[in-house]
């Protein structure tokens, strides 16, 4: 597997290289709704700063739009990061954190960063629509969703 995957924004102002994830989430926060715009948002771990993404074109981490979000569920305000131009949401960065979490669906090849294998785990599963929850009623499978074993609220570095 290659040790970086290229991505971009919608409108291509921010292109990157993102290294290998520490492992990809199904986050169901209301704020990775809301941004996302979807029943979840699908997030890849990564490290925070010069070891994160890499962009590769003229506009630079920098040079993303930021809206700080203090309605976390640890307290801690988190980085939200974002193309002001498109409105594309690439990195959230947790207050005085080593990892940063960006939207895996940027890149060019999102299949085979996760090795075909879908989400490490689900997070803020309380928060999800009750028909998407494993073991209701619905059965989520028949719906092509599937879950992982682990249900966590966060990764380590």
């Amino acid at each position: 597997m290659s040790s970086s995957f290229k991505g971009r924004c919608n409108c291509g102002k921010f292109a990157f290289t993102a290294p290998q994830h520490k492992g990809v989430a199904a986050c169901f926060c209301k704020c990775c709704v809301r941004g996302g715009g979807s029943l979840c948002s699908l997030n890849a771990v990564i490290p925070a700063g010069k070891d994160g993404l890499t962009f590769t074109g003229d506009a630079k981490e920098g040079d993303l739009n930021v809206y700080l979000d203090k309605e976390t569920s640890s307290g801690k305000p988190m980085q939200r990061k974002f193309c002001g131009s498109c409105g594309s949401p690439l990195l959230s960065v947790p207050e005085d954190s080593e990892i940063a979490y960006f939207k895996y669906s940027l890149l060019e090849d999102s299949d085979a960063y996760l090795a075909s294998k879908g989400p490490d785990m689900v997070i803020f599963t309380k928060r999800a629509p009750e028909w998407a929850k494993p073991g209701d009623a619905q059965d989520a499978t028949k719906n092509g969703l599937q879950w992982p074993k682990k249900d966590e609220t966060q990764f380590s570095a």
